[in-house]
């Protein structure tokens, strides 16, 4: 049997990536089976699961391909070692998170994330074994672990001296992203594009919170 070159493998999985980026915008992911994939991409069953052993293979790597590396992560590096104030540093982490969320809705692949963040939220086992191999859940970890250490690290130094329990504070910037990240999953299933709705607003919201949270804080 004729061994099947790396590259004609490649354009296989590439062509059933942009078939499920097809369907992804048709309809919500968790009315997609596998049978959509397969009618979409005139393969026979057989033929995709040479491929794909399910649908959380494929939208891991229909997420990951269209999932800028480290940019994310560059950033929050070079925000944390300037030399601007520590007040601006936090608010310019926190911005960034938002403009990355932002950017990533735009090429779709951030609300297929979402909504499988909503699909697998009482799976913490699947959650755990499928959301942790994404690339875009690795950036908004590292980026907001990095934040809020830095953040800790100047309190700690009485830099940053907040108004609240600083627990408060990091509770209320978690529920504040969970809560986009649910508005992005239920407007974009009622029909709203990536250009209008929240999806469109988000980089102004993550402003609004970091304004809210340098608020938090003494002068």
């Amino acid at each position: 049997m004729p061994k099947v070159k790396g590259g004609y493998l490649a354009e296989k999985r590439n062509f059933i990536l942009e078939c499920t980026g097809e369907i992804l915008r048709e309809k919500p992911l968790y009315l997609i089976t596998m049978r959509d994939v397969i009618k979409k991409a005139g393969f026979s069953q057989g033929v995709i699961y040479r491929y794909y052993a399910n649908l959380d293979e494929i939208y891991v790597d229909y997420i990951n391909k269209y999932t800028t590396d480290s940019v994310l992560e560059k950033r929050i590096d070079t925000l944390v070692s300037s030399d601007q104030s520590e007040k601006t540093i936090l608010a310019e982490c926190i911005i960034a998170i938002g403009d990355y969320i932002a950017e990533l809705l735009k090429s779709g692949v951030g609300k297929t994330f979402f909504e499988l963040l909503v699909l697998y939220s009482c799976d913490c086992e699947k959650r755990a074994a499928i959301i942790s191999r994404i690339k875009f859940r690795q950036s908004l970890e590292y980026a907001q672990l990095k934040t809020v250490e830095y953040a800790i690290s100047c309190v700690e130094k009485g830099i940053i001296r907040p108004k609240i329990p600083v627990r408060t504070l990091l509770l209320f910037v978690n529920v504040f992203i969970d809560g986009i990240s649910l508005s992005v999953v239920f407007n974009t299933a009622e029909g709203d594009d990536y250009d209008s709705g929240p999806a469109a607003d988000i980089p102004e919201m993550f402003q609004t919170l970091a304004k809210a949270i340098i608020s938090f804080t003494e002068e």
